[in-house]
């Protein structure tokens, strides 16, 4: 009979894991490798009719192999020993505006306890400083693990499903970006190797905000 100190937590059936078809690059092809854990993160982001925008993650752990307990049952290998998701609301000015976590899977009952914890991030801004408010409010034992590592793909979720909305709205003060008034929405100029400011990229797209050196093509050979 299952023990019901874990009903409240129990463990959900695993979808068949993908294959090798689905693998991201092999650094060496291995034939004899042995699949022990998959994580499933995925990420989907809404405009809502209201003209806020919600945004929803999910991780999922599946194990690949038995995980031993002390005191309690054992999880075998085919079932899933994580799954949580985070929905948040948030607005055109980056403030987020609801949240709700939720424990699907989780080896431990208490798991479930944290979840509403995770309200504590309402008024909170995406951008800026964000990673370092949430370490504040929900790091180490104040938080879940799992819920707040979904926070930083959540913040990059909104950026992407946002991006065409702000651009657009942006635009409509100009083509030339120096002239547009949410100086946000250049945040992404100098965030990355490919949106340097002397790199191709800048150079082809916004040659307004281009500048340093010359733009190159590439790493440099050594």
């Amino acid at each position: 009979m299952k023990d019901a100190r874990w009903s409240i937590a129990s463990l959900s059936p695993t979808p068949e894991i993908p294959t090798d078809e689905d693998e991201a690059i092999v650094i060496e092809q291995d034939n004899d490798k042995e699949l022990v854990h998959t994580r499933q993160i995925t990420c989907r982001g809404y405009r809502r009719k209201d003209g806020l925008w919600q945004i929803e993650a999910s991780v999922a752990d599946d194990k690949g192999q038995d995980v031993p307990f002390k005191t309690r049952p054992n999880v075998p290998a085919g079932e899933r020993i994580h799954h949580f998701s985070l929905c948040v609301v948030i607005d055109d000015d980056y403030q987020i505006r609801d949240v709700e976590a939720k424990a699907m899977a989780a080896p431990w009952p208490v798991c479930t306890d944290i979840a509403a914890e995770y309200r504590k991030l309402i008024g909170l801004r995406i951008g800026p400083g964000f990673n370092r408010a949430v370490r504040d409010i929900l790091g180490g034992p104040l938080g879940c693990t799992h819920l707040t590592d979904l926070l930083g793909q959540i913040g990059n979720t909104y950026m992407q499903s946002s991006w065409p909305d702000r651009v657009a709205r942006q635009r409509l003060h100009g083509e030339d970006p120096r002239q547009w008034p949410d100086k946000r929405t250049l945040s992404f100029v100098d965030g990355c190797y490919a949106w340097r400011k002397d790199g191709p990229a800048l150079a082809a797209e916004y040659p307004e905000l281009a500048g340093g050196k010359k733009a190159k093509k590439g790493l440099k050979k050594t």
